[in-house]
């Protein structure tokens, strides 16, 4: 009975933890207010982008925030004090008439509730599940990627009865309900805790008793290549969630409705590659797992899009994006706990997902530029792919120099036990 009455604690926290993370996936939907953004007030196509890389921008800064707050304030109350933060930053954008007005109400006030919000989420998940890294990580993160799959086709309905503005005022309304229930459930583990019965393997004890500090962690080069990996891995997948309804009217004819359609199908695969490859990373291996999943990218922002010109390819070459990148953000968090451990994770995943945040920039920005300067997307599916592939490159190094990190740590943990 007690070992049932664990396993549905943690069971219950993982699920609020992917309700309360859930609703920040919605800012995957962004797309879909692209066009009607650049209509109603006359802004450029770069400027609207540029609200989605800075309210990604602060979902980095104030990680780094949240993972220090963690160690002094209950997580339930941070992500319940962030969600109203957040569903604030919404509902002001409904009364944006100018861009330095987006940015304060989408970007700055929405990205830093954001920051808090997936921050502790992830961290409180991964906590809890120190024999199934991947899997906590895929499900609490798999449902961010999941949203637009109910926000998409919600959102371009309100658009097309409120418009856009109207729109981000109720989206604003619901997302506070849904802090109001689930936040309550975050909570982290006591210190030392683990789940009854579990016998670590080697290489999870080891993980398990890792404690790198930030500013340890900051002066290995695995961290920088990890760092580096993450950004050029990130970078296709963040173009396609910021442009995915544009690219897909244009490049296969959609109408607005379809390209809503096509950021709700990208959401489902985004889901399914984090929950899959996430689990996937746990049996064969993280660099392994991430190093098919950039070599499917590669081959598909140069060569995939090329030959997506009606509904159903478009929908197959989006979908293999979306499921690869759901696999890059399901296993850079578990890259991280396995590398540097858990008692700091909050602190060093926040550094670590700065390379994402440097992602959010290239991606959404080169197909905006691209798209402006060219009138179409195809040199960013190029750049993408070029990206993708040095990708490539920077997971064999890392696959190597994690290999030599663990064999140096080895005889320091000898040599302590010795004296």
């Amino acid at each position: 009975m007690k070992m049932a009455e664990k396993t549905y604690r943690r069971g219950l926290i993982l699920a609020s933890a992917a309700v309360t993370g859930g609703v920040t996936g919605s800012i995957y939907m962004w797309s879909i207010f692209n066009k009607p953004l650049i209509a109603a007030y006359g802004w450029t196509p770069s400027e609207v982008s540029l609200a989605y890389s800075l309210f990604l921008l602060m979902v980095c800064l104030a990680g780094f925030v949240a993972g220090n707050l963690q160690k002094k304030v209950k997580p339930s109350m941070l992500v319940l004090i962030a969600g109203i933060g957040f569903s604030l930053g919404w509902f002001l954008t409904g009364f944006a008439t100018t861009i330095p007005m987006l940015y304060l109400t989408f970007s700055v006030i929405g990205g830093i509730s954001d920051g808090f919000i997936y921050n502790t989420a992830v961290s409180t998940a991964t906590k809890w599940f120190p024999d199934k890294r991947g899997f906590a990580n895929g499900i609490c993160i798999g449902c961010m990627g999941l949203a637009p799959l109910i926000f998409a086709p919600l959102g371009n309905t309100l658009i097309a009865a409120f418009g856009a503005a109207g729109s981000f005022k109720i989206c604003g309304a619901i997302f506070l309900v849904c802090y109001l229930i689930f936040a309550w459930f975050i909570k982290a583990p006591e210190p030392g805790w683990k789940p009854e019965g579990w016998t670590p393997t080697e290489s999870q004890a080891k993980a398990s008793a890792k404690s790198a500090t930030t500013s340890q962690m900051l002066k290995s080069p695995l961290f920088w290549t990890l760092w580096l990996t993450f950004a050029a891995a990130a970078s296709s997948g963040m173009m396609m969630t910021g442009h995915a309804s544009g690219i897909g009217q244009q490049l296969a004819h959609l109408d607005a409705a379809q390209g809503a359609l096509m950021v709700g199908i990208l959401a489902v695969a985004n889901f399914f590659g984090r929950f899959g490859f996430g689990s996937l990373s746990d049996k064969i291996g993280r660099y392994n797992t991430l190093f098919i999943i950039l070599a499917i990218t590669a081959l598909d922002m140069l060569f995939g899009f090329a030959q997506a010109s009606d509904f159903v390819s478009f929908m197959v070459v989006l979908c293999i994006v979306g499921l690869c990148f759901g696999g890059v953000m399901a296993i850079m968090p578990a890259l991280c706990a396995d590398s540097y451990g858990s008692e700091n994770f909050g602190m060093n995943y926040a550094a670590l997902y700065s390379g994402y945040t440097v992602a959010s920039f290239i991606g959404p920005m080169l197909a905006a530029n691209v798209l402006q300067s060219t009138g179409a997307y195809n040199l960013a599916f190029t750049v993408a792919g070029i990206l993708s592939a040095v990708g490539l490159v920077l997971v064999f190094i890392a696959k190597k120099l994690a290999t030599k990190q663990a064999a140096a740590e080895t005889p320091v943990k000898k040599s302590e036990e010795t004296a």
